[in-house]
């Protein structure tokens, strides 16, 4: 790969990273569904998607680590994005989730084996084990969704994917700009609080009884 486009997608995947760092909390505080929300949470799935797409190309040729790890961020963001459309009974975009999760899931598979394989407590407590423990625990959580079949978890399933990406992203932000913490504080305080996130949106959206608002108003934002 050339020096200029290596630079130019080092760019990409940095500032689409924070982009999205920037979008995420003005998603999440905005009324739901407003112009606003929609334009947050665009802006948040657009950065993400350029972060992981850039951070796919800048692998080539393939460290399947690095890999991966932009493979489970392309999973979390577009599982995220397309939840509200699938919820609206769009095949194709259920389609195109089936095939995320399936290789989010083989992404996350794929850290956790590799962090195994060099078992030490760096590797158990590092930013890929980690990040392959929540891509695998998201991907088996959708998994179960079934789409246009089950609209009403449309809301749980699009705020786990979005907080579990913008965990990740945190998560990474902690590592480059922290550097004065231990690596295992910088990977594991994100993680705990996202993890944590993700279990109250889950409790409060995913059971029987929350009222799940319809998906037609929104167009992808947490």
């Amino acid at each position: 790969m050339g020096d200029s486009l290596h630079a130019v997608l080092r760019v990409l995947h940095m500032g689409g990273a924070y982009l999205a760092f920037g979008a995420a909390p003005l998603a999440l505080l905005a009324v739901k569904g407003g112009r606003r929300h929609i334009l947050a949470g665009s802006s948040f799935a657009l950065g993400m998607g350029i972060s992981a797409i850039a951070g796919v190309l800048l692998t080539l040729p393939p460290d399947l680590p690095l890999l991966f790890r932009a493979l489970v961020v392309l999973f979390l963001t577009g599982t995220g994005y397309l939840a509200p459309r699938v919820g609206r009974g769009s095949r194709a975009g259920y389609g195109w989730d089936r095939a995320l999760t399936a290789v989010g899931g083989i992404a996350s598979a794929g850290l956790v084996y590799d962090g195994l394989s060099r078992l030490t407590v760096a590797t158990l407590t590092g930013t890929d084990m980690i990040l392959g423990v929540l891509g695998l625990s998201v991907a088996a959580a959708h998994s179960r969704w079934r789409g246009h079949a089950d609209p009403a978890r449309w809301r749980v399933e699009h705020l786990t994917s979005f907080l579990a990406a913008y965990t990740v992203a945190c998560m990474f932000l902690a590592f480059f700009y922290l550097p004065m913490l231990p690596s295992a504080v910088r990977s594991l305080i994100p993680a705990v609080l996202g993890c944590a996130a993700i279990l109250w949106a889950r409790r409060r959206f995913g059971g029987p009884r929350s009222r799940q608002p319809s998906a037609v108003a929104l167009t992808g934002a947490a």
